[in-house]
């Protein structure tokens, strides 16, 4: 009796051994789970604040251009007295941006200067932020529709880029179906009901009321009369299919820039622009013919040659042109180089173009840990505004 009862009492222990082994088991996976919930919100929160640290590093560099242009002016100088006044500033941010992340200035691939321990400089190990800055004076403006002048300009350089795939099946050939869309997309943001129409490539503002048309696919959303909010909302308009919303997106903008900035607009909206402004429709250099035969127009090839140019200055943080004169003259100059001489109508290319930038597109990256945080900000540096923000 003695016996049986001992092996009662052993196997009560053995059971709560078990349940306390199972109930310390799951408390440890819980604390283990609340640990690293806990390491993961930290890092998330260090990702976020590292990413707000590189959009204000971005944002005071644009805003405080003498103070930068000191501090770029003095690096460069000691690479051949660089003048401070032809560097593009915001080609900077970058490095300066990964400056105060990594506490080492370093320009033109030459570490210049290591600023580690200095207060204010560096992030913990394992963490890091970046920046990159775009300016949106060099995308097509698709609110450019104050004036018919405005509305002239906005077809120009819309028809000059889709002239670019004219014999894609994007438009088919069709040079009506070019000149729809764009009719479409300018009548979305007109504030007026009148149906707009070009002939003989100028602008005219059709008669009466009622006359826009405003959906895709026959979906039949009703036209705007307003401003875009953003670029996605092209895709409301009649005609614009996803492969004209995949060549327009990264080459528009609905801020309130200026004249096109030719030192950073895309290369196909520089051609589209040239031929647009070509004395003879840009049958000679621009014939869309040729490249939906697979052969480059003469406009590709000095377009390429262009770019190539471009680069260069570029990575020197330097403006490929410093006047909307200057870019006019840098084709006659590959006119003589290349022998194929382009009639460009220069005096009013001119007017259209320009070399500067106010409205600028920032996006900053943090990272903690495994964690990544991005921020965007769009700044009007005309009204010192930050105009968009996502987080």
């Amino acid at each position: 009796m003695v016996g049986g009862q001992r092996g009662v009492a052993l196997m009560i222990v053995l059971l709560a051994i078990v349940i306390l082994a199972a109930a310390v088991s799951e408390f440890s996976f819980n604390t283990r789970v609340n640990l690293r919930m806990t390491r993961n919100v930290q890092n998330e929160v260090k990702a976020y604040f590292h990413a707000r640290s590189g959009i204000m590093v971005a944002l005071f560099s644009l805003q405080a251009k003498e103070l930068v242009d000191k501090m770029i002016g003095l690096y460069a100088g000691l690479l051949g007295g660089v003048n401070t006044q032809s560097i593009e500033i915001w080609r900077a941010i970058k490095p300066l941006c990964d400056s105060f992340s990594s506490s080492k200035l370093s320009l033109y691939g030459i570490d210049l200067v290591d600023l580690e321990g200095v207060q204010g400089m560096g992030v913990d190990a394992g963490e890091s932020f970046t920046c990159d800055v775009d300016v949106e004076d060099g995308k097509i403006n698709l609110n450019q529709v104050k004036t018919p002048q405005d509305k002239q300009t906005l077809y120009i350089e819309l028809r000059g880029l889709f002239m670019q795939q004219f014999h894609s099946e994007l438009f088919n050939e069709n040079e009506r179906l070019v000149d729809e869309v764009i009719a479409n997309i300018i009548d979305w943001a007109d504030a007026d009901e009148n149906r707009s129409q070009f002939e003989n490539g100028m602008f005219v503002e059709g008669l009466g009321g009622g006359g826009e048309k405003a959906a895709p696919d026959g979906a039949r959303y009703k036209t705007k009369n307003a401003f875009y909010d953003t670029v996605d909302e092209v895709r409301l308009v009649e005609g614009v299919t996803e492969g004209i919303y995949c060549l327009l997106k990264d080459r528009v903008t609905v801020y309130n820039t200026e004249k096109l900035n030719v030192n950073s607009a895309d290369l196909e909206t520089v051609k589209g622009l040239v031929c647009s402004h070509m004395v003879d429709g840009g049958l000679l250099v621009c014939n869309p013919q040729l490249r939906a035969q697979g052969i480059p127009t003469p406009i590709d090839e000095v377009g390429y040659l262009f770019e190539i140019c471009r680069n260069i200055k570029n990575q020197l943080f330097t403006p490929p042109f410093s006047s909307a004169q200057a870019f006019t003259s840098f084709f006659a100059k590959l006119s003589a180089y290349t022998g194929t001489q382009l009639p460009l109508d220069a005096a009013s290319l001119q007017q259209k173009v320009g070399t500067r930038g106010r409205v600028w597109r920032v996006t900053a990256t943090g990272r903690a840990g495994p964690i990544e945080r991005t921020l965007t900000a769009v700044v009007d540096t005309s009204t010192a505004r930050i105009v968009y923000w996502r987080e």
